[in-house]
């Protein structure tokens, strides 16, 4: 019984461990910010809940029920991709530039702490609408 825990342990180890490598690869390989964002978002979830994964099967085994494994699962899953979000976000309101060309509808839409450029924009929308 205790060749199966080994070898389900070590599986999810060795995922977990190729996610964070092609994780780690595209941080370095990838040209600009939105491509490299892409990359660790992806491989902290996946690598991580591989890992997780690993450490509760592991604490089954041993009679414990993981459940600092479970919360830290459900944190990571949750806070991975909110914070990429507001990365991406943030470089946007820089107005940063993607390598693979311009995105014009993101980069004239209004973010929504910007009340200003909200009522600019609907009303240049609004105008445009009423020529046609």
């Amino acid at each position: 019984m205790q060749l199966v825990m080994e070898i389900s342990v070590s599986f999810f180890l060795i995922i977990g461990a190729f996610f964070m490598l092609v994780g780690g690869i595209g941080m370095v390989r990838l040209p600009d910010l939105f491509m490299r964002l892409h990359a660790p978002t992806k491989s902290s979830t996946l690598g991580l809940g591989s890992f997780l994964i690993a450490a509760i099967i592991y604490a089954a085994f041993h009679g414990r029920f993981g459940f600092a494994e479970l919360l830290l699962t459900l944190l990571a899953f949750i806070t991975a991709p909110v914070s990429a979000n507001f990365i991406a976000q943030a470089a946007l309101h820089l107005r940063l530039r993607s390598m693979g060309g311009d995105v014009p509808e993101t980069l004239d839409r209004p973010l929504p702490w910007q009340r200003t450029r909200r009522r600019a924009f609907h009303k240049k929308h609004e105008d445009t609408e009423n020529q046609l």
